[in-house]
């Protein structure tokens, strides 16, 4: 009875820990934002989905205040710049999608260039917003400092208005071609993009920075807004996570997140373009292990990679192998080969010493014997003959020596007295 009930207990806790819903919340940006619409469409597809996940998405001001955020522990996901600065506790999940710089003027401040900004009134991002510091940037790469411009920091709602009431002269965004308030900016209104040239060496001083183009008519097919494919800059927009974010959690949200993009893009067009991160090396935000364990669950193994260079190593194992095999069997051959010599040449002294009568011939066969037994010792402290072969070979001497010394006995004693004589002579 008390091992049913124990099944039945363990049954339960596995029961209850398949049924448990794990809770991951994500700051998705300022209000109106694409990085908003896009993690709002992920956390209702995964939602809907009833895998055990419930996220919940925050109206946050943009990618400085989702760092804050997450290194105090208020959030566990969050959108940001790939530019931004995170620190060692923040990892990085998956690309959302690319942004590029957009400058709008209006066509009357014949402003055709970023160094021809000093001077004029602009609208820029809160300092919230990862946007807000690329525009310092991108400011300072030009030689245009602070005391050199109107910068007016604004929400987007704000900057359009003030753009179609001329209070402005040019607004800066960092935003995804085709971007919807952009569009309604620009609408009917005399206004046009400024190409921001010179991305290669911006790419220099910030290596999340690639060059790139707003494509031709991205905010008005006739007349065409941008006139020509734009060249600009252009960063990936990067969802990230707490470093301390559980692993198999941070799998399953990933794994979650592609097998539902179909669904994810009904909701929002630019779930199109989510995508992993790259290597380690190439990233601008390492990989949570949780991430980098999904994109590599089908990258070939160590063996696969190097198929040719295994084969060739076992290849080579095994010719070395095979050699030392050789020379071990030709070594311990020659060794009982060595030891045979030693074991016929005591059978020939044995075969001397019965057939010899006289006692001159019986000790030149009990020298033989001395000789022998002192180089087999030679060779056992040389390792050349093993203790198990000289144990035999002492057995086999000393039955030799036995039978010498016996025929030395049956001879007559004025022979054994005569050849002592003889020695000492």
């Amino acid at each position: 009875m008390l091992v049913v009930w124990m099944f039945a207990l363990g049954a339960l806790v596995i029961w209850l820990g398949s049924t448990k819903v794990q809770r991951l919340a994500i700051g998705g940006g300022p209000a109106g934002s694409e990085t908003l619409g896009v993690t709002t469409a992920i956390a209702r597809v995964i939602n809907e989905a009833d895998i055990g996940l419930q996220v919940t998405v925050f109206e946050t001001g943009g990618s400085y205040e989702n760092l804050r955020l997450l290194e105090n522990g208020q959030i566990d996901l969050a959108e940001i710049q790939a530019d931004s600065t995170a620190s060692d506790a923040i990892l990085g999940l998956m690309a959302l999608y690319s942004d590029a710089y957009h400058l709008v003027v209006r066509d009357e401040s014949a402003i055709y260039s970023f160094p021809a900004l000093p001077g004029h009134r602009v609208a820029i991002p809160p300092g919230t917003s990862g946007q807000f510091k690329s525009f310092w940037f991108l400011a300072s790469h030009y030689g245009i400092g602070p005391d050199m411009i109107n910068a007016l920091p604004m929400a987007e709602d704000a900057a359009n208005f003030a753009m179609q009431l001329g209070q402005v002269d040019a607004v800066f965004r960092v935003r995804a071609p085709g971007n919807k308030s952009i569009r309604s900016m620009i609408g009917e209104q005399q206004l046009h993009l400024v190409p921001i040239v010179q991305s290669e060496a911006l790419s220099l001083k910030q290596p999340a920075i690639k060059p790139g183009i707003i494509p031709l008519g991205s905010y008005r097919g006739s007349p065409a807004i941008p006139a020509e494919n734009l060249p600009t800059a252009v960063l990936d927009r990067l969802l990230v996570g707490r470093a301390d974010l559980d692993r198999q959690l941070v799998y399953k949200f990933t794994r979650a997140v592609y097998e539902r993009r179909a669904d994810i893009l009904e909701y929002s067009r630019l779930a199109g373009f989510i995508g992993p991160l790259p290597d380690d090396a190439e990233s601008a935000i390492p990989a949570h292990p949780g991430a980098r364990s999904y994109y590599d669950r089908e990258k070939p193994g160590f063996m696969q990679q190097n198929a040719r260079l295994v084969s060739a190593m076992l290849y080579m194992i095994a010719i070395i192998c095979s050699g030392l095999l050789a020379l071990r069997t030709h070594w311990v051959r020659s060794r009982r080969m060595r030891m045979h010599v030693f074991n016929q040449s005591l059978m020939e002294i044995a075969a001397q010493a019965r057939a010899v009568h006289d006692i001159q011939g019986l000790q030149d066969c009990k020298h033989q014997l001395v000789d022998m037994l002192t180089e087999v010792i030679g060779d056992l402290e040389r390792e050349r003959v093993s203790q198990e072969e000289f144990e035999h070979f002492s057995f086999t001497w000393q039955a030799v020596d036995a039978l010498v010394r016996d025929s030395m006995n049956l001879l007559p004693a004025t022979d054994v007295q005569s050849a002592e004589r003889g020695l000492q002579a």
